[in-house]
């Protein structure tokens, strides 16, 4: 999975970098310092794959910093709501919000799935990927050296 998505990661690093330069140095250093595996380039330690859920108001009151979300499938609707500050964004296949997911309440919009199969027998849907950065791993990480967690199996 990390081989496979190292280039979406550089991607993603590279938009998070240019949001929030300030951010993207320090959460940097802690996932250098965190980093479990060779394959992730980074800089988000922790992913999650929302698989044709539906997507109510909360907060991922467990996350640190910048959170980079996007929708693949084929479906329609499912636009992203920031409730606090009253706004509805477009958010289709192709389409990336960087947002403080931790402090900032957000959902998914209403979706449907399109018809028929995929040519690979994937079933439609909306699938949301979420790359983050759990706080707690932040707390320790801050202030490790990078390969800390690789040097010593994780403290």
């Amino acid at each position: 999975y990390f081989e496979g998505t190292q280039e979406l990661a550089l991607l993603l690093g590279n938009m998070f970098r240019a949001s929030f330069p300030k951010f993207y140095l320090k959460y940097e250093a802690a996932f250098k310092a965190g980093k479990w595996t060779v394959a992730d380039p980074g800089p988000f330690l922790g992913r999650a794959v929302v698989w044709k859920l539906d997507v109510m108001p909360h907060q991922d009151g467990l996350d640190e910093g910048p959170t980079a979300i996007f929708p693949v499938g084929r479906f329609t609707g499912g636009e992203c709501y920031l409730t606090d500050l009253k706004l509805k964004l477009s958010y289709r296949c192709g389409e990336v919000i960087i947002l403080m997911a931790g402090a900032l309440y957000h959902a998914i919009g209403k979706w449907a799935p399109l018809q028929g199969v995929s040519e690979h027998g994937v079933t439609p849907g909306r699938v949301g990927n979420v790359f983050f950065f759990p706080h707690s791993s932040f707390e320790v990480l801050q202030d490790k050296p990078a390969g800390w967690a690789l040097d010593t199996a994780g403290g």
